[in-house]
């Protein structure tokens, strides 16, 4: 293996300029961490994983490289999905299983902490596998400073469940406070809880009951996942707090049909931090369809489509597959199912296939390929500005309920940034509205009101012209909004 701090050579590999369907700046910029075939030197051949920041997990080799290694991938800063960014062996590190052969990593939480597996040839369980956690040396800041490029990693024991045996821990999944959630033998769903929050301490608990394999986990420590037994256990389920699991978490809707005993069909896949779930499961139409569970409700995203949703983020976007004429990467929200080839800039021939992650900023992570080889495929909204800024907000005016406030943006960093420049407001106070919006945010963070403050574009050091925002507040409640910068001609 190459030494993988080296910057992703993609050059060849990124198309800036490509018209979206709409006659204008495609959604997503496209750039491709890695192709199957080796042909890019240091790569994220296989992706895995992504969280808030843009960074990404994978595997280098089983192309022209040979072997299997796991590596994290960060940008230069924050959400950049414009520029190389660089790669970290995380098979380098100190503290993995003894033996290691072949390391694949299985989750990545937005403190920068990595969970996986190792192939650990005459060692480990009956696989010859060990589990472990990789922890950086500082963690990633809460506000996005990275730190992906040391750290040091613990290899878990082999755990013995009673009336099973023992096995090492799979499919490893981290929520932002370090704990895992996995299965053992005999998919035995599985919870890690740190000693401290991020810790490298920690107790490991099970449920024997079921075999319930645990595919996602959020910050409340709600779980999801699926199960092939006989019923109540065949299905999708939704599991709060400790172990053991109840029946009433097996998740059942009317717009699916129940699994029969033994068939392995769909389950949960995803919970983000609202506790919503994606599932696939048997639609009454006889096909597997993409669902959003929201408690106590069940929504059909699909649009009619056969399809498999994968992951979600905190604003219910959810990223799949469709299989059409052929299988499709596509992004479900708002009761739309789009085609994510005809949102980004690609050439070359690249066919997105799978979608497999989707961070709060709106990346996401796709698997595809081009002509006789794989690709991995980072996409990032067109309309996200990396460059550090400055958004200055002017006292509120009130005027019975009418508020007024002056913004401004200024631009930090060494680049220009296109315009036009918007300023969004995530997060604005129910029962205010925005009157002199232009628009609401869909591919980057979808559903925050957003409102053009200049046309031009914003050079190096250079400051808008003070705009003024007006909102209705019929209620008089207190303004509180963050405000978020987003340029280009691409779609909000």
């Amino acid at each position: 293996m190459k030494n993988p701090s080296a910057s992703v050579a993609l050059a060849s590999f990124i198309a800036l300029a490509a018209m979206g369907v709409w006659g204008q700046t495609a959604a997503y910029h496209a750039t491709v961490l890695g192709i199957s075939d080796g042909r890019t030197t240091i790569q994220v051949e296989v992706p895995v994983g992504l969280n808030r920041w843009g960074q990404v997990i994978g595997t280098f080799g089983g192309g022209q490289s040979g072997g299997t290694h796991a590596v994290l991938w960060s940008p230069n800063t924050a959400n950049d999905g414009f520029s190389a960014g660089s790669l970290f062996s995380i098979e380098s590190s100190t503290g993995m299983p003894p033996g290691t052969a072949d390391t694949k990593p299985t989750g990545l939480n937005d403190r920068g902490q990595v969970t996986g597996q190792a192939y650990t040839p005459g060692q480990g369980d009956g696989n010859q596998n060990q589990s472990w956690l990789w922890r950086p040396t500082i963690l990633n800041s809460t506000t996005g400073v990275l730190h992906g490029n040391a750290g040091a990693a613990i290899a878990f024991p082999l755990l013995s469940i009673t009336g099973y045996g023992s096995a090492a821990e799979y499919n490893q999944v981290i929520n932002n406070k370090g704990t895992i959630a996995a299965y053992g033998i005999s998919s035995r769903p599985l919870l890690w809880t740190p000693t401290t929050l991020n810790g490298k301490t920690g107790t490991w608990t099970y449920d024997a009951n079921h075999g319930a394999p645990v595919t996602g986990i959020n910050d409340s420590g709600q779980i999801v996942g699926s199960s092939c037994e006989s019923v109540v256990w065949n299905g999708p389920y939704l599991h709060s707090g400790t172990f053991p699991l109840a029946d009433s978490n097996v998740l059942s809707s009317s717009l699916w049909i129940p699994p029969n005993t033994g068939q392995c069909v769909g389950g949960a896949s995803a919970i983000n931090s609202k506790g919503h779930a994606t599932v696939a499961a048997v639609s009454t139409a006889n096909q597997i369809r993409a669902y959003l569970y929201k408690s106590p409700s069940v929504i059909d995203v699909s649009a009619g489509l056969a399809s498999t949703p994968l992951a979600l983020n905190s604003y219910d976007q959810i990223v799949g597959y469709a299989d059409t004429d052929t299988r499709r990467a596509y992004l479900f929200q708002s009761g739309t199912a789009v085609d994510l080839n005809t949102l980004n800039d690609s050439t070359g021939g690249l066919l997105l296939r799978t979608a497999i992650a989707i961070n709060t900023a709106g990346q996401i992570l796709a698997t595809g390929g081009y002509p006789g080889a794989g690709a991995s495929v980072l996409l990032t909204p067109n309309a996200l500005v990396s460059n550090p800024v400055l958004v200055t907000k002017g006292p509120l005016q009130i005027s019975g309920t009418t508020y007024t406030q002056t913004v401004t943006v200024q631009n930090n960093g060494t680049t220009t940034i296109k315009g036009p420049i918007s300023v969004a407001l995530d997060g604005l106070t129910p029962g205010v509205t925005l009157s002199n919006k232009t628009g609401k945010t869909v591919y980057s963070g979808p559903g925050s009101v957003y409102a053009n403050v200049s046309t031009s574009d914003l050079a190096p050091t250079a400051t808008t012209a003070a705009f003024t925002l007006v909102f209705s507040n019929p209620q008089l409640k207190t303004i509180n909004y963050t405000a978020r910068v987003l340029g280009t001609p691409a779609p909000r």
